[in-house]
């Protein structure tokens, strides 16, 4: 008991978050497909048939979880190295800043003249006239690979008054510093693209003779094709353009700098122990690799490329190259995203109180149990002095008598989907157990009780056969915790017992 409630403390609660699915319905499953479709099982009228417990306990060979169960978003870290700098766009045909916004974008102005050098009297000129003038703020959305200077990378541009467009305007030079300081490239001074918006269709394509106004000229071919270098983007969070060209590096970018972008999941969660809050880890080193494919698999299908390193008791995304996302943007994708993990060294026990029912995922050969496994007492209760202790009305010894043997074949005299079309039963065996169990009413006294023996050592096997025997789902998360406790079975608790209802789980025998 000295280890129990420590190591149950350290338990991820997967179900309470979400509804773990697995990630590969074969036959190998021992199953057909987890669509959900199922109604939960009705504790107080359960019938301990051979369906039923195969309902209640289901096992596969891997799992499909949502990242977010092994992180606290709150604790995640964003760090952005993006350069950014504000600017104005002159010459604008009546889309500029009016009203306050417009006197607000005049002191800006007088601002940055001062700031970047600006030619006053140009710049008086430029902001003689409201309407015309708009103050936007440029930002990076990544580097490519291998920039150097002078490249031309993409930058986005925002609109921060009531302007509407920044198509054909003017701006003068503008540098783009990061949060050092430092100046990482130059916004050049020129015009901005025009607006073509009439010669494309909303696939982008060219329209051969798009409706022109009587006196309004035609663009020319350059000018369309110098249109695409300006893309315009309206979202809910207002009005943007991505500038494809036109922003210039003013130094070499090292790969250092190309990565600086990150985000930090700490791979820990806060518990309570006895009254005391610690951190402990969520996820088990081995499952991280595989956590670390999905990521870049899923973020990939989102358009978005990133690197991740596991450091420490973290994870390190670092999104990769252009993008126009920004890293707040890339985080709530993040969230949303599912890992595929497969269990190689354990498997790993999930109660789910939405669907009701235990799910164990990874590898046959870590389903065989390794000794002995009694189960006469409630651990969940046991020694706790601020709880009645439960009396289970379902005990149980389970001897082993034989261990499994994988034999050449290494497959525990199981076939799989090739041995079953050939017709063959590979060799090896899942060992042998003896079970003695009993079955208990409220007020003590012993109403059944047996004496089998099971061609399999295979827990799960084990746990289906004692249910057809009178076992309930409370003993079954039992027998689980009090094998693994013993070293009796190599497994990874997915559930807390304290986070979970075990009320909820206690069957009324009364009514058998």
């Amino acid at each position: 008991m000295k280890r129990l409630l420590p190591f149950l403390a350290l338990c991820l609660l997967l179900a309470a978050c979400t509804n773990p699915q697995p990630a590969d319905n074969t036959a190998n499953s021992n199953n057909g497909p987890d669509n959900g479709e199922e109604k939960p099982l009705n504790v107080t009228q359960l019938s301990h048939s051979e369906q039923e417990a195969a309902a209640f306990i289901r096992r596969y060979p891997s799992l499909a979880v949502g990242l977010v169960n092994y992180f606290e978003p709150a604790r995640a870290e964003l760090i952005s190295r993006e350069f950014s700098a504000e600017t104005i766009v002159f010459q604008l045909d009546a889309t500029g800043d009016t009203g306050l916004l417009f006197d607000a974008t005049l002191d800006r102005a007088a601002e940055l003249t001062l700031k970047n050098g600006w030619p006053e009297s140009e710049i008086l000129n430029e902001t003689a006239t409201e309407g015309h003038v708009a103050l936007v703020t440029v930002e990076s959305i990544g580097v490519p690979a291998g920039a150097r200077a002078g490249d031309y990378i993409p930058v986005r541009i925002r609109l921060q008054g009531n302007a509407y467009d920044i198509r054909a305007g003017f701006v003068y030079p503008t540098p783009l510093r990061n949060k050092l300081g430092r100046t990482v490239a130059i916004l050049e001074r020129g015009y901005l693209p025009l607006n073509a918006d009439k010669y494309f269709d909303k696939d982008g394509k060219l329209i051969p003779n798009p409706p022109l106004e009587p006196d309004e000229e035609p663009l020319t071919r350059e000018q369309i094709e110098d249109a695409r270098n300006l893309e315009r983007r309206d979202t809910p969070g207002g009005v943007s353009f991505i500038l494809r060209k036109g922003c210039k590096l003013a130094a070499d970018v090292s790969d250092d700098e190309l990565v600086a972008d990150h985000i930090v999941l700490p791979l820990l969660r806060e518990v309570e122990e006895r009254g005391r809050k610690k951190d402990v880890r969520t996820m088990s080193a081995e499952l991280v690799p595989d956590a670390i494919a999905s990521i870049k698999q899923e973020m990939l299908k989102g358009g978005i490329e990133v690197k991740v390193e596991a450091q420490g008791d973290n994870l390190v995304v670092t999104p990769i190259g252009v993008r126009e996302q920004t890293l707040r943007q890339i985080f709530e994708l993040l969230k949303g995203i599912r890992v595929e993990l497969h269990p190689r060294n354990s498997v790993i026990v999930v109660f789910d109180e939405n669907r009701f029912r235990v799910a164990v995922y990874g590898p046959v050969k870590h389903r065989f149990l390794l000794g002995t496994v009694t189960l006469t007492t409630d651990p969940f209760t046991r020694d706790r002095p601020d709880v009645k202790p439960y009396q289970l009305p379902f005990r149980v010894s389970c001897r082993l008598l034989e261990a499994a043997d994988p034999g050449k074949s290494g497959k525990y005299g199981i076939p799989d989907g090739d041995d079953v079309r050939r017709g063959v039963t590979p060799d090896g065996h899942k060992g042998r157990v003896r079970l003695s169990w009993s079955t208990w009413d409220k007020k003590g006294n012993m109403q059944d009780d047996g004496v089998d023996e099971l061609d399999s050592s295979d827990f799960t096997d084990i746990l289906r056969f004692l249910w057809t025997r009178g076992m309930g789902p409370r003993e079954v998360l039992a027998f689980v915790v009090e094998a693994e406790q013993s070293f009796g079975l190599a497994a990874e608790l997915g559930f807390n017992y304290r986070k979970v209802d075990l009320d909820k789980l206690v069957e009324d025998t009364e009514n058998r």
